[in-house]
């Protein structure tokens, strides 16, 4: 919205999506197969969005697909930009991590946002299928569709791309990161982190 988001080094890695819907109808139905003799039984299981994903080995390029929504709230493509380089960001992002130390603060560039807005991570939903039975009940397409469709409706109509704090971060955007920041400190606070 603010026109300042870029591409992570060059775009293509691979990523899954888990709509929450398939993400709750693992739950129920992992909490259904708690039973003796349960395959199940102390197993570990991810729930994706599966072979619904654009690629059947059930993965999406996420900054295409992040590309999509950006496009569809109306803002200039992601792919129109210049690609931010990881050689660039990873230095930089140590930088404001020792500003976040320094400062008591937040900041969005860090290095496990890079890192993680740089790697593959996808994962193979095999052994939920065969041991639950999961399959996802929202195919990839409808839930990425509906969800930028959401956010057409409910969030681009409350977007001001001049209302933005400090950080360059849209004010309701930062009034969410500043609840968890509170809701953070508190745990610490408490002893819980």
């Amino acid at each position: 919205g603010t026109g300042r988001l870029r591409v992570f080094g060059k775009g293509f890695n691979r990523i899954c999506f888990t709509h929450v819907d398939n993400y709750c109808h693992g739950l129920i139905i992992a909490e259904r197969a708690l039973k003796k003799n349960s395959p199940a039984l102390g197993k570990f299981y991810i729930t994706t969005d599966g072979r619904t994903h654009p690629n059947d080995e059930q993965y999406l390029i996420f900054w295409k697909e992040l590309d999509k929504a950006v496009v569809g709230m109306g803002f200039t493509s992601l792919w129109d930009k210049t690609h931010l380089a990881t050689w660039f960001l990873t230095p930089l992002a140590y930088v404001c991590r020792g500003l976040e130390i320094v400062l008591r603060t937040t900041i969005k560039l860090n290095p496990f946002n890079v890192r993680v807005l740089t790697m593959h991570r996808w994962f193979d939903i095999v052994n939920a299928e065969r041991d639950l039975g999961f399959e996802p009940i929202i195919p990839y397409e409808q839930g990425w569709a509906e969800t930028i469709a959401w956010f057409k409706d409910h969030w681009l109509p409350k977007f001001n791309a001049s209302d933005k704090g400090i950080r360059g971060i849209a004010a309701q955007s930062q009034a969410k990161i500043d609840i968890q920041e509170a809701s953070r400190r508190e745990d610490l606070k408490r002893g819980k982190a």
